[in-house]
């Protein structure tokens, strides 16, 4: 990712429709050459910014500008901005070649320049074989991929792609994870993605924007939005946590209910902590390390690991099981963690 001046402003934009608030002063900034993603749950406002980033809705205030140059008057066919729909939305009867010439067709350029531009994307996008085809002879990832091309022969400074997975099998699905990573690579295009999958948007992205109810919760990279949520939302809603509401008083976080539990001078002033299944540890309900004993009432098999939810005072806590030897349900178990672990969260 390229650092320095953005390629996108985006400043004080809103939108409504009606009494509803789609967007609500949203103002971030997408730099060269970035994969940045657009996260959150469904009526969360990313759509709708995107739409409005492709000239297909215009804010009620705000400005967008791609370059310095205001994008708003600017009528969507003649901005620098390509969107890659959901659908796909391939022209059936079009064989692949001509499906990726088709808007180089529309602008008129010479023949050998289309011929040039589209023999170079279907080589970037792996396609070379299948250019004589139709779609329907094609499988999702093919499709996908023409879908690709034809965003990017026509060499836009900004790909807009809305929930273009969401269409594949989970097992297509994360391998074109990483073909879109490696094209976006090659093309060297930045790209923004509208996705509700927090697993897609954090394997994707340099940084991540988590919308919630027309308002940026929290922009950031992948990493830092995991460790370090800002805010109850993006904590519940990025990854899996057991949250706990209280304060932080004499050198301990404060629960009803469940009393004192570890943690450290960070949490002063947090309405509420968090903590990663990976930071609580399994232990026998003797053991002198545990903070909490409980019971166990699920497992879950998560591929290479397992998790645990464990019932403690009328919280259910997640743990990471470690072991080769699963705890069984209804097993009574402790549960212990660090007081670093604990991550504070100061805001709803």
């Amino acid at each position: 990712m390229a650092a320095g001046t953005a390629l996108l402003d985006i400043h004080g934009v809103s939108r409504s429709f009606g009494d509803v608030r789609a967007l609500d002063d949203v103002s971030l900034q997408i730099h060269e050459n970035e994969f940045f993603a657009l996260l959150g749950p469904s009526g969360c406002g990313k759509t709708t910014l995107l739409r409005v980033i492709a000239g297909f809705e215009q804010p009620d205030s705000g400005s967008v500008t791609l370059d310095g140059v205001d994008l708003l008057p600017i009528p969507p066919e003649k901005r620098a901005v390509n969107l890659m729909f959901q659908s796909y939305a391939l022209f059936p009867h079009m064989t692949v070649e001509r499906n990726v010439a088709y808007g180089l067709v529309c602008e008129k350029l010479p023949r050998a320049e289309i011929t040039e531009r589209v023999d170079e994307v279907l080589r970037t996008v792996g396609l070379t074989d299948k250019r004589s085809a139709l779609p329907r002879e094609l499988s999702g990832g093919q499709r996908q991929r023409v879908a690709l091309a034809r965003a990017i022969v026509k060499r836009p400074r900004l790909l807009l792609l809305d929930e273009p997975l969401s269409a594949l099998d989970r097992k297509i699905r994360g391998e074109m994870q990483m073909e879109l990573k490696r094209l976006q690579h090659e093309v060297g295009i930045t790209f923004v993605v509208v996705t509700h999958d927090q697993d897609e948007a954090m394997s994707l992205a340099d940084r991540v924007a988590v919308m919630d109810e027309g308002v940026v919760r929290q922009l950031d990279a992948p990493l830092d939005l995991y460790r370090r949520p800002r805010s109850i939302f993006v904590a519940d809603f990025i990854g899996s946590s057991t949250i706990l509401r209280g304060s932080y008083a004499d050198g301990a976080w404060q629960t009803a209910g469940m009393g004192p539990i570890p943690a450290d001078p960070s949490c002063t002033g947090a309405l509420a902590v968090a903590l990663r299944p990976e930071s609580v540890r399994l232990v026998a309900p003797s053991d002198t390390t545990a903070v909490r004993r409980g019971r166990v009432q699920e497992v879950y098999f998560q591929g290479d690991h397992a998790l645990a939810l464990v019932h403690v005072d009328g919280v259910s806590f997640l743990a990471n099981v470690r072991d080769d030897v699963l705890p069984t349900r209804d097993s009574d178990v402790g549960l212990a963690w660090d007081a670093a672990a604990v991550i504070p969260l100061f805001e709803e």
